[in-house]
């Protein structure tokens, strides 16, 4: 537990009675003080590279249980519901930027020399965004079946504001996770997990959505460019001619992929099949040994 323990306490608030139970599980609940309220996180185990766990849009940190529970004994692990998911209250604003400014918020006070950034669908944008904000002490990232969009900015965020307006959220909200798995995923795993995301507050699912939009268009490319740490894609899924999610095949790219084979100096990629979007959950075993792997090369 030592390993765990804050180094500066005065801006740390810790949970009396879940830091008791912590201490006979071996996971510490921390709650990080923010202008925004506190910020839900999970540290685990003590050593160095810390692996840090940024969850996709309206998901939480139990997403990457097994990488956590996996990986715990030979790195320290840090998960944590990003701000307006899980048990992190919402901010004012619902932007990637102050996502990936939680994200370093995080990193600060877990402690250790280096970490790694892994992100999984929306959350390569904000480890993206945490990197850009914050690479100095960061030694690598992953990207778990990320994906990027492009196209006109204004007809981008236009379409996008108009598709909810038109459908409502909770009807986008539905389809978009629908939409996430594949003929052989578990249809319990997808209706716990689209019933989930419903449960994260309208309004900032609303914004939070068409900013995601928003910082695609506008600085995803420029974004990778500054990537100059080593970046390991981790991808399972693209989406066909007919817009319907279909599980990757040994030797297929995307477009996600693509840029960061051009964008990205030190990258790599591994495809994960036979399974769908949340592959962190669905193929738990392979990304927690690529991540492993991944990070060992960096210590």
């Amino acid at each position: 537990m030592p390993g765990n323990m804050p180094t500066d306490l005065s801006r740390r608030v810790f949970m009396f009675t879940t830091a008791l139970a912590a201490l006979s599980s071996g996971v510490l609940w921390t709650q990080e003080g923010s202008a925004a309220g506190e910020l839900n996180v999970r540290v685990t185990g003590a050593q160095d590279p810390t692996l840090i766990f940024v969850h996709g849009f309206a998901c939480s940190l139990e997403d990457w249980d097994a990488q956590v529970n996996g990986l715990s004994t030979q790195f320290r692990c840090v998960a944590l519901d990003l701000p307006g998911h899980g048990s992190s209250p919402a901010p004012e604003t619902a932007t990637i930027a102050f996502l990936g400014s939680a994200v370093n918020m995080a990193k600060k006070q877990a402690g250790g020399r280096t970490a790694v950034l892994i992100g999984h669908s929306m959350g390569c944008r904000v480890i993206t965004e945490a990197y850009l904000q914050a690479p100095n002490d960061v030694a690598g990232l992953v990207f778990v079946d990320g994906s990027i969009i492009g196209g006109n900015p204004d007809i981008a965020i236009k379409r996008a504001k108009e598709n909810i307006e038109r459908n409502g959220m909770d009807a986008l909200t539905q389809r978009l996770f629908s939409d996430m798995f594949v003929e052989s995923s578990d249809p319990k795993l997808r209706d716990r997990l689209v019933a989930r995301a419903q449960k994260v507050d309208r309004k900032f699912r609303e914004e939070l959505f068409v900013d995601l939009i928003r910082w695609d268009v506008t600085k995803s490319k420029d974004a990778l460019k500054q990537i100059k740490v080593p970046a390991l894609v981790l991808q399972s899924t693209f989406i066909n001619s007919e817009l319907k999610r279909m599980p990757m095949q040994a030797g297929m790219t995307t477009p996600w992929m693509d840029a960061i084979a051009g964008l990205v100096a030190k990258s790599q990629a591994k495809i994960i099949t036979g399974s769908g979007h949340f592959t962190m959950i669905e193929a738990a075993q392979a990304v927690t040994q690529d991540i492993q792997t991944f990070a060992t090369t960096l210590t």
